[in-house]
């Protein structure tokens, strides 16, 4: 039987996995209770502060509503009207008042009832007061700003106050005076050479209903309490104006939040801050509210973890029994490549990752058998490449030889011209033959440069004007040998050679983008085709294979920008571009690689 399972994956998946699943049931039902004793207070915690974010949640937006309304009303152009208007004038008053109504007050009371009245007062003794005649809470009429102690406790701050209390000075429907608590928002403004106030009283009846939708346990109850721990808001009405316990209220203000258990009381105490007002809520919770939740989700984790378990088991079976069946059939076809034979494939149906690794062993496989053709096809290369040079080091020793005969001769008849051509072409065969190096410094390149030019000034004498600008600081650069001298002979080729006229070419090298070299060849002939050009960037857009490059039949543009492509694989700047430099002529072209010094090299 064991070794049935260790040679078998898929019992070995089924065995794995269903030991995990019973580890798991045993766990859960002997640590059950441990665990949920232990996860009461972390349990609780969690989801009396995520009900507890909402309800702050809600009371804020409450508070900012009434605030932005107050800042609102404080900038109207009613309001600052008002401030000008003198004690006495009825009309007037009444107006603005109206006028504040239709286009403040009113709109913002229809969706906020709460608010009970709105004061308006000047120190010159004007005052006015709007009563919201939806509620049934009414301000007293012989209400007078100045004689109810509110302007004493005003700090001359500029910004808006608040104050909560239980205020008597409310009037029911039925005439009778009520005792309610208020929150007042108030402010002393400046528009005129005297103060003025405005106050906005508003109901906390309605923080009830917030308090009301905490759920925290059947017996759970909420309350909102200020920074001394009194209580200004509580669905009972009779709590408001008492004081919480002495170290709950000292807890309170050196956190602004806090979950605790009272062992004393057995209840849960969780509390938020509320922002701006720096009120609290707070939630009471007896503990066997919790328990008998957490009791319940402990059976029922016991029920479902043993339904689990079966289920498992069952759909183990059926799923590994669905992988491994496919991954027989690539071990099958994995053995055959083992025997050498690459051209079977593996046929496995899905779409999952075992579909995924037996597509990708099949793609593995062409590429194989694509690589040893191209081994192949390189190997080939190579040994042309080598018999190529070493024709060329046979041909260039008999040239070596035959251009010293020549500067001999030209030596010793005098010909000074001769002499230096054959000097300049010896230099330019021996640096482009030696095979060692494939890279020089842009000094070496410009140096090569330079004898060409010599021999193009001898060939033709007075019809071609050379420039070099080359920064000193960059000729000890690494350059690509022959990379340069392609396009100084196009210059000439397709300049001077198709219209006969005087050419001027000029080099200069720079450092470009920090990180490059830029070396521009400029001519001022009669310029490439729009349409040549066009052909040309195209060229230069494709990426050339080994294959391609092997196969130009001429050193030019195409080929010299595979080069550099080629040797600065990580460089996607460095290349060949070509520009008009002129829509009357002239051609532009820039020769880009990254600024490297040269290595150098013993011996």
């Amino acid at each position: 039987m064991f070794r049935f399972i260790k040679s078998s994956l898929q019992w070995k998946l089924i065995l794995m996995i269903s030991c995990i699943v019973i580890l798991v049931v045993i766990t859960i039902g002997g640590f059950s209770y441990y665990k949920s004793a232990r996860a009461i207070e972390s349990d609780a915690q969690r989801f009396s502060n995520q009900i507890l974010k909402q309800a702050t949640l809600n009371l804020t937006r409450y508070i900012n509503d009434n605030e932005q309304f107050f800042q609102t009303l404080a900038v109207s152009q009613d309001f600052q009207a008002w401030t000008l208007l003198k004690p006495g004038d009825t009309y007037q008053n009444y107006a603005k008042l109206k006028d504040m109504e239709n286009r403040v007050i009113g709109p913002y009371i229809n969706f906020h009832q709460e608010t009970l009245s709105i004061i308006l007062y000047n120190e010159n003794g004007n005052q006015m007061v709007y009563r919201n005649p939806i509620r049934d809470a009414v301000l007293n009429t012989e209400y007078s700003f100045s004689d109810s102690g509110l302007k004493e406790k005003i700090a001359d701050t500029g910004r808006i106050q608040s104050f909560v209390e239980l205020r008597n000075d409310y009037k029911n429907s039925n005439g009778q005076f009520i005792r309610i608590p208020i929150l007042t928002y108030v402010q002393k403004l400046y528009y005129t050479d005297q103060p003025v106030y405005l106050a906005v009283d508003i109901s906390l009846l309605p923080t009830q209903q917030i308090l009301d939708q905490i759920e925290l346990g059947k017996n759970g109850q909420a309350l909102i309490a200020n920074e001394d721990g009194k209580i200004i808001s509580a669905p009972d009405l009779s709590m408001i104006n008492a004081n919480l316990e002495d170290s709950l209220v000292a807890r309170m203000k050196s956190e602004a939040s806090a979950y605790l258990y009272d062992k004393s009381k057995m209840q849960m105490v969780v509390y938020q801050s509320i922002p701006k007002v720096n009120w609290r809520v707070v939630v009471f919770v007896p503990y066997k509210d919790l328990a008998q939740r957490i009791i319940e989700i402990r059976n029922w984790t016991a029920a479902i973890a043993m339904l689990s378990l079966v289920s498992a088991i069952v759909l183990v079976y059926l799923v590994a029994r669905s992988v491994t069946k496919r991954i027989k059939v690539l071990r099958r076809t994995m053995t055959t490549t083992k025997l050498g034979r690459f051209d079977i494939r593996t046929d496995v149906k899905g779409t999952d990752e075992v579909a995924d690794l037996a597509e990708t062993y099949n793609l593995l496989l062409d590429r194989i058998d694509s690589s040893i053709h191209q081994l192949a096809e390189s190997k080939m290369v190579q040994q042309r490449a080598v018999l190529s040079a070493l024709q060329s080091q046979i041909n260039s020793h008999f040239l070596y030889n035959a251009l010293e005969s020549i500067n001999a001769m030209a030596n010793l008849a005098g010909h000074q011209p001769i002499r230096k051509s054959t000097i300049a072409l010896s230099n330019m065969l021996r640096y482009t033959s030696n095979y060692k190096e494939s890279v020089v410094t842009l000094e070496d390149e410009v140096k090569h440069i330079r004898d060409y030019m010599l021999i193009m000034d001898h060939l033709y004498p007075s019809e071609l004007e050379f420039r070099f600008e080359v920064q000193p600081e960059i000729e000890q650069s690494a350059c690509l040998k022959a990379c340069l001298q392609p396009f100084v002979e196009n210059c000439i080729k397709h300049g001077y050679e198709m219209t006969g006229e005087r050419l001027r070419i000029v080099i200069s090298a720079y450092r470009w983008e920090n990180d490059y070299v830029r070396v521009d060849i400029e001519d001022d002939g009669a310029g490439i085709s729009k349409e040549k050009l066009g052909e040309i960037q195209e060229a230069l857009g494709q990426v050339q294979t080994e294959q391609d490059f092997l196969q130009l039949s001429r050193i030019g543009i195409l080929n010299v920008h595979y080069r550099i492509k080629t040797f600065y694989p990580h460089h996607s700047l460095a290349g060949i571009t070509i520009e008009r430099m002129a829509d009357e002529g002239g051609t532009r072209v820039s020769v880009i690689f990254p600024n490297k010094p040269k290595e150098r090299t013993g011996g």
